[in-house]
């Protein structure tokens, strides 16, 4: 998020520490490479499933992964923030925030003065002539923002800067841009599935498809599953046509898929039901585990897939 940290940077950090809390507190340090090849190393990584952020849950993340000298990220869980894609005012950028808060004052479900806001230009480079530019713009609510921030305080965590999920799911798709092309990465998470466009180092789309894929299904409902993964198809095609129409240059040849907490046939699937390719993510090809780690697993990298995106803040 924008608040950020371009002091830190400035002075070279050698990495990250970041803390996802939802579905439990599920921390890792990661040190970010420094030559051309090199891929950014886990150092340490600890996790609570299930545990709610309190103060000994986040002390004790604390205490088995330390930062190892590294700045910290917290993340923020998706019902702690909301995001909206709305027209760039012609205003002076010092007048941004006023405008959206008056923009946006409708759309959120407490006063705009109490709102914390964050936003990111999305590129109009690869975009027609005359398209007229977009902000995603992220809101919080203040004083939700300020608990948080003093729960970490009393465990000892200095934050350097809060994170959204889709920014952490934006870095891992950097990380793994070719030369000329895009890339569409989908995670499926409990309540839905997180949708990202990327194209060299810029997010042009993100979406948010609420179908909770990992649910029990239900006997009663004849093919389920089938029309669920039908759904989530529908929408992964929609995003991928919108970017085609909207930003003609931007070449999307596969659809990646995120490791899931438990497999549900979730690339096969999607395999079946798109134009492109699909491939699944081995999120191995971005990172450089720890000798004997548990991280090769699918269903542990899902676990961390947050934190870990939080953590890759080199290309800040």
């Amino acid at each position: 998020m924008k608040k950020s940290i371009n002091w830190l940077w400035r002075t070279g950090p050698s990495g990250w520490a970041s803390i996802d809390c939802q579905g439990g507190v599920f921390g890792v340090s990661v040190k970010s490479p420094r030559k051309t090849g090199e891929k950014p190393r886990v150092v340490k990584y600890a996790a609570l499933p299930g545990e709610a952020a309190s103060v000994d849950a986040l002390s004790q993340v604390n205490r088995l992964i330390g930062s190892s000298g590294f700045p910290w990220v917290g993340v923020l869980d998706r019902s702690e923030y909301q995001m909206f894609l709305v027209e760039k005012a012609a205003v002076q950028a010092e007048e941004m925030e006023h405008s959206l808060r008056w923009t946006l004052s409708p759309l959120i479900d407490y006063p705009a003065t109490e709102a914390n806001f964050s936003w990111m230009e999305i590129p109009t480079l690869n975009a027609p002539t005359g398209r007229t530019p977009q902000l995603y713009v992220v809101t919080s609510r203040r004083e939700l923002v300020e608990k948080r921030t003093d729960l970490f305080e009393a465990a000892h965590i200095e934050l350097a800067a809060l994170d959204i999920r889709e920014t952490g799911q934006r870095n891992i798709s950097v990380a793994m841009e070719k030369p000329n092309e895009g890339v569409c990465l989908v995670f499926a998470e409990p309540k839905g599935i997180q949708l990202t466009v990327t194209f060299q180092g810029e997010l042009y789309l993100e979406r948010f498809i609420r179908e909770a894929l990992f649910d029990e299904v239900d006997i009663n409902v004849p093919d389920q599953a089938s029309l669920e993964f039908d759904r989530v198809a529908l929408e992964i095609q929609r995003s991928i046509d919108f970017i085609r129409r909207n930003f003609p240059s931007l070449l999307i040849n596969r659809v990646w898929v995120g490791p899931t907490a438990k497999e549900i046939g979730l690339a096969k699937e999607l395999g079946s039901r798109l134009l492109e390719p699909v491939q699944t993510l081995d999120l191995g090809q971005v990172f450089d585990w720890p000798q004997g780690s548990e991280l090769v697993r699918p269903e542990v990298q899902a676990l961390y897939f947050n934190a870990l995106g939080a953590a890759l803040r080199f290309n800040e």
